[in-house]
């Protein structure tokens, strides 16, 4: 298996966790209250949800805060792991705001609305960025299933004044303001997962609507249970 490397300006990230401490804690409350076997598999669905920050849903949204960059424009840059003979997995970029001209890019295709990365293909994605205020997108990821889970991809993004200095609260190794891994399903019917570490405390991620109709429901079946015990 022959590594492709990351492009000229790299990344990675440090560990944080999804905005939804009272949501946790709420879920904590009501575990308590559920019978041992039900209360074992909530329990082990927020362990996995709160704290490694992995998520169900293929998409989240991205918002970074560059108010506190320093800098009045510079680059955000974008890139996807990639590795020969991989299980393919594919990001893809859309509903982007705030973003400039692109600057430094190759390897990715077009989508509707955005742009799309594979993990078996060298790619880099840089846009020019007026900062001091928010930037957005939506970041979605899908591929094949893997039993092994042999390879999980990354995307990276980062950011750059005009002299290609990094920007914000990055991690000094790699650069990053923010990694998101995708870990695939390992079955053909099972879904994978997204991990968010993130260095830089103005980047926000939250789940799509998809995932907090999941979470919704969760919630609803559990009031239900504790109704009927009560």
């Amino acid at each position: 298996m022959t590594p492709i490397h990351y492009g000229a300006r790299a990344f990675s990230a440090r560990s944080a966790r999804p905005a939804l401490s009272a949501l946790a804690a709420l879920l904590r409350k009501a575990i308590r209250q559920l019978t041992v076997p039900l209360a074992v598999a909530l329990a082990i669905a927020l362990t996995l949800a709160a704290g490694s920050g992995a998520a169900r849903a293929s998409t989240v949204h991205v918002a970074i805060d560059t108010a506190g960059f320093g800098a009045a424009s510079g680059y955000l840059d974008m890139q996807l792991s990639a590795s020969a003979g991989v299980p393919l997995a594919t990001a893809a970029v859309t509903n982007m705001t705030g973003f400039g001209a692109l600057d430094l890019n190759y390897g990715w295709t077009a989508v509707a609305g955005g742009f799309q990365f594979r993990n078996d293909t060298s790619n880099y994605l840089s846009h020019t960025a007026v900062f001091g205020g928010v930037l957005s997108f939506d970041l979605t990821f899908d591929g094949a299933y893997d039993p092994l889970t042999s390879y999980v991809s990354h995307f990276v993004v980062s950011a750059f004044d005009d002299s290609f200095a990094p920007l914000g609260a990055y991690n000094p190794v790699s650069l990053a303001l923010a990694d998101f891994s995708w870990t695939p399903a390992r079955t053909a019917s099972g879904a994978g997962s997204i991990g968010m570490a993130v260095s830089d405390p103005g980047v926000a991620v939250v789940p799509e609507p998809a995932s907090l109709l999941l979470l919704g429901a969760g919630l609803a079946a559990m009031a239900l249970s504790l109704r009927r015990r009560a």
